[in-house]
């Protein structure tokens, strides 16, 4: 089906010539071609002594056919990435000796116009594809190109951000993930030297002058095919699948950072997961793991193989099906905490309502993984009937009574497992965050404030953070970071001071204000039934909703703007703050006018109550690790709890 004679590597609308990337292509291209010819003129069998009688082999058709090749993948190396899996990974490439290796984009962290932090990073990857002893092809991804200097940068180091080439009768088509829709804005294409129309014009041309071709890669960063729940399918990927029409061909992607093989057009599209960046390694059934991809180009097509540090795995490793009965455990496990009108919490009910989603029984085990302020008792296993709910009521008790301003979180660790349909083993494990709350009250601010950082003009900082409130996060030792505020209002402001105890304060201007030392804080005064609503972080971002409450990112000192939550920059007009470096670390202070809260609650009555967030970074490594403590859990993250955060006038 390949034709190996057929061979060539176009970039943008041109033939690339004098570059080593293309040199090295090259060469491997006529030694492949040498082995082609070479292996034409041999008896393609395996030559033996005998053949007379029983033999010690199976067969003698041996699978060496010199128009197959091999070739690598490459993933998501970005979000927190961890140091030394990347380059570890193209090491292992090495001894596996593909053809060439390409990727799918996201191999720097980016989102930064710091052209000098920008080149640094790229001068870093750069020196690890070094090491490769194969070609590598490059594809944008949004941490490589998120403004227009890094298009710029991409341009000047890298040259087209979307380009083809062709070897043994295979196309890879290259595309600019970027140009269809911006992560942070997918109704616009990132900004710089290219326009999406040219690249929608480049692929119709490629396509149109390569119809007859064995097969067709085509690589991606962003999944389109896999929108949010609120936006439809991008209408240009749409057209691209429109082109590619009856022909033979597979979609690569990565930005997920979860391995997903789905099904469209009878052709395979397949999600990478990481090779090194941020996620929570779940395991195999999550698609969570660090890989390589390597593929096989056989007259059949590719096969993928998924090349984890420990392990090879096929390529339905995790399907859509298995993700969506993985996702419903997940969510089958629902609490509701007791709320209080008190000051101090002595005991209460905790109500855990668990429900099998499942055509099969479920056991259900819990253990304590994270001691609070209180004691925990009633906690045992069960086993629930296909679709069936059971509710588990936990007793809370305190030894003393304690201020609901300084109760540390719990945590319970539950595993879930079950055995499907086809004797194969389910298993899922959650945490759930236990914690009794009251909505607080919003002190009356007696004194006139001066929005400078100091704290002077506040009677006390009743609530405490000395331990990590959100249970999907490590704790925190209190001698590293801590902090306390309190929340008070008068006629015309709300406002909210922090007193952040840190051993080392870290205040780059250079950095966002989220990559140092800094406060988060979120107030959020919409309707009820819009403030009790938890969101993931990044949907929550890209949908709008997280851009609904007045959202402070407040740094020690001037910092990078935040080219991922660009509306922060709009809010920030609304509001007044500071910072003041004290002994143990720094303090500051927020005033925001009722109009503003007022707008965002809407009605005729003004806001009456508030979900209030606080966290605070707290960066001291030497490798860009930032810690964050929360007060209570994220709302935003990955066990939330309802009710928290919880503030009345």
């Amino acid at each position: 089906m390949f034709n190996a004679n057929s061979v060539s590597a176009t970039f943008g609308s041109r033939t690339v010539v004098g570059q080593s990337l293309v040199h090295r292509f090259v060469l491997l291209v006529l030694v492949g071609l040498v082995g082609s010819m070479s292996a034409r003129a041999v008896e393609p069998q395996v030559q033996v002594s005998t053949t007379q009688g029983p033999t010690p082999w199976t067969s003698l058709e041996v699978l060496d056919d010199p128009n197959e090749f091999y070739f690598g993948v490459v993933t998501d190396r970005t979000g927190s990435h961890r140091a030394g899996v990347f380059p570890a990974a193209l090491h292992k490439l090495n001894l596996l000796a593909p053809a060439f290796v390409v990727s799918v984009g996201d191999l720097i962290e980016g989102y930064t116009e710091n052209p000098q932090r920008l080149n640094q990073e790229w001068d870093e990857m750069e020196a690890f594809i070094s090491t490769l002893n194969a070609p590598f092809f490059y594809t944008a991804g949004n941490h490589d190109m998120s403004n227009a200097l890094m298009a710029q940068t991409w341009q000047q180091r890298f040259g087209p951000s979307y380009y083809h080439f062709v070897y043994k009768d295979v196309l890879f088509l290259v595309l600019n993930s970027e140009l269809f829709g911006m992560v942070e804005d997918p109704d616009k294409s990132v900004p710089g030297p290219w326009q999406q129309a040219e690249q929608m014009d480049y692929i119709r041309q490629v396509l149109n002058e390569h119809k007859d071709i064995g097969w067709t890669m085509v690589l991606v960063h962003q999944p389109f095919w896999n929108p949010s729940p609120n936006r439809e399918i991008n209408p240009d990927w749409l057209t691209v699948e429109t082109l590619l029409g009856d022909r033979e061909y597979t979609v690569l992607a990565g930005h997920y950072h979860q391995y997903t093989k789905a099904m469209r057009h009878n052709r395979k599209y397949i999600t990478l997961a990481t090779t090194g960046g941020g996620s929570p390694l779940r395991g195999n059934a999550w698609g969570e793991f660090d890989q390589v991809g390597l593929v096989k180009m056989t007259s059949d097509g590719p096969m993928l193989t998924n090349l984890v540090l420990d392990g090879i795995l096929d390529d339905s490793v995790s399907t859509v099906e298995s993700r969506a009965q993985l996702q419903q455990l997940t969510q089958s496990i629902q609490s509701f905490a007791p709320m209080s009108d008190s000051e101090l919490f002595r005991d209460g009910k905790f109500r855990v309502q668990i429900e099998n989603p499942l055509s099969v029984p479920l056991s259900v085990a819990g253990s304590i993984s994270r001691d609070g302020s209180f004691s925990i008792r009633n906690l045992r296993g069960t086993t629930i009937a296909p679709g069936g709910r059971e509710d588990m009521v936990l007793e809370l008790s305190a030894k003393e009574p304690v201020p609901y301003s300084r109760i540390a979180t719990a945590a319970i660790d539950w595993t879930l497992t079950a055995i499907d349909e086809q004797q194969q083993p389910i298993q899922v494990t959650n945490t759930t965050p236990v914690l009794p709350l009251t909505e607080h009250k919003i002190g009356k601010q007696r004194r006139a404030v001066k929005v400078d950082g100091k704290l002077r003009e506040y009677a006390k900082l009743p609530f405490v953070v000395a331990s990590q409130g959100d249970v999907a996060l490590p704790q925190i030792a209190p001698e590293d970071v801590s902090f306390a505020f309190t929340v008070t209002a008068d006629d015309s402001h709300l406002y909210i001071a922090v007193d952040v105890t840190d051993d080392v304060v870290v205040a780059d201007p250079g950095r966002m204000a989220r990559a140092q030392d800094a406060v988060t804080i979120a107030i959020d005064t919409r309707p009820a039934e819009v403030r009790a609503v938890n969101r993931p972080v990044v949907p929550a971002i890209v949908e709008g909703f997280y851009g609904g409450a007045v959202v402070q990112i407040i740094g020690v000192e001037t910092y990078a703007p935040d080219t991922f939550m660009p509306f922060l920059d709009d809010i920030a007009k609304e509001v007044q703050s500071a910072v003041q470096r004290t002994k143990n670390g720094y303090s500051l202070e927020l005033a925001v006018p009722h109009e503003a809260l007022d707008k965002r609650a809407g009605g005729t009555q003004g806001w009456q109550a508030a979900r209030i967030g606080i966290r605070v970074f707290d960066l001291d490594s030497d490798d860009g690790t930032v810690k964050v403590l929360h007060w209570q859990p994220d709302r935003y993250g990955n066990a939330p709890l309802a009710g928290t955060h919880g503030f009345k006038r």
